[in-house]
């Protein structure tokens, strides 16, 4: 049995704080207590040993935990030096929460638990892509460090953020599965991710697969909508993305690790699909919380705020 928490989203949920973490040595969570808001959790590298109420924990990098509110939770054991990780508490609505254990096999249980103006979370699970979710982590961050003239900006970013992390859920438990074709095309992109290279070539994938080159650009369109090149070119600008918003290395050293042939090709193909050139798009989103590792709220969120009783009293 799973816990699983639905949103009801008919609104956006309320952004109290968040920020990105990474610890030092011989850290691990202080004891808290959720009086009525929700957390959640995206560990970017390391791990977390949770334990909330009763039960323990292990999160591991680039999966998700969805804590909703009144629960008491600490670390039971400390976590590895420079484990790094996104953490985010909101409100919801009044009654905007129901949490269920349910059997995760049930996919008809469960897919009936999406609705149009629903999100549906499990306490924890595996993100398949950590990409999307990652840049809109940043952006929250980057909105609410530059305090936006309405704070519903951060509330509706963070609002995408759920609905992404949903999104990312039903496709994993809901969606039925894969095709033979489709498994084939899963993984030629993953040997593609693990062999990229400035000069890979569709006849190199089409090489390791055993394909003839014209049969491997056809059903990969067929099944991706986009050409194998297009992929590659994809994952590449999607990597000097990440790199930009979470180091301080130069442009020319991420030209290089995100397998660009110099750092001019790098900005003009950057610059053609993002519309920014890097500088301008590292400087758009990385103004993010940096903190300590003392960062761990000393004072406890609850709903007697007043930016709460307006909202939703």
């Amino acid at each position: 049995m799973k816990t699983i928490t639905c949103f009801n989203i008919s609104e956006p949920v309320m952004h109290i704080s968040s920020g990105k973490f990474t610890s030092g040595k011989h850290w691990q969570h202080k004891h808290m207590y959720h009086n009525g808001n929700f957390e959640i959790i995206v560990v970017i590298k390391g791990v977390i040993h949770l334990q909330v109420d009763d039960t323990r924990y292990t999160i591991h990098e680039n999966e998700v935990f969805a804590l909703p509110p009144f629960h008491h939770l600490h670390g039971y054991q400390e976590s590895p030096e420079n484990t790094q990780y996104f953490w985010f508490h909101f409100f919801t609505k009044p009654h905007g929460l129901k949490t269920a254990s349910l059997d995760e096999t049930n996919i008809k249980t469960i897919e009936s638990l999406f609705k149009k103006d629903q999100a549906v979370l499990p306490l924890q699970f595996k993100l398949p892509n950590v990409e999307k979710v990652f840049i809109l982590a940043n952006q929250i961050l980057d909105v609410a460090k530059n305090n936006y003239f309405t704070s519903m900006a951060t509330d509706y970013l963070l609002t995408t953020l759920i609905l992404e992390l949903s999104e990312e859920y039903f496709k994993m438990v809901v969606i039925s599965p894969v095709s033979q074709e489709e498994a084939r095309i899963d993984g030629i992109k993953e040997w593609i991710r693990a062999n990229l290279s400035e000069k890979l070539k569709v006849s190199d994938v089409a090489d390791a697969f055993e394909l003839n080159p014209h049969y491997l650009v056809r059903i990969f369109k067929q099944q991706t909508n986009e050409t194998v090149i297009q992929y590659i070119n994809g994952i590449k600008l999607q990597q000097a993305k990440e790199l930009l918003l979470r180091t301080n290395l130069p442009i020319k050293q991420i030209a290089s690790m995100a397998f660009y042939p110099d750092e001019k090709r790098f900005m003009k193909v950057f610059k053609e699909n993002v519309n920014l050139t890097p500088s301008k798009f590292r400087r758009a989103y990385t103004k993010k919380f940096l903190d300590s590792s003392n960062f761990d709220p000393e004072v406890p969120i609850t709903k007697d705020t007043p930016q709460y009783r307006q909202r939703f009293k």
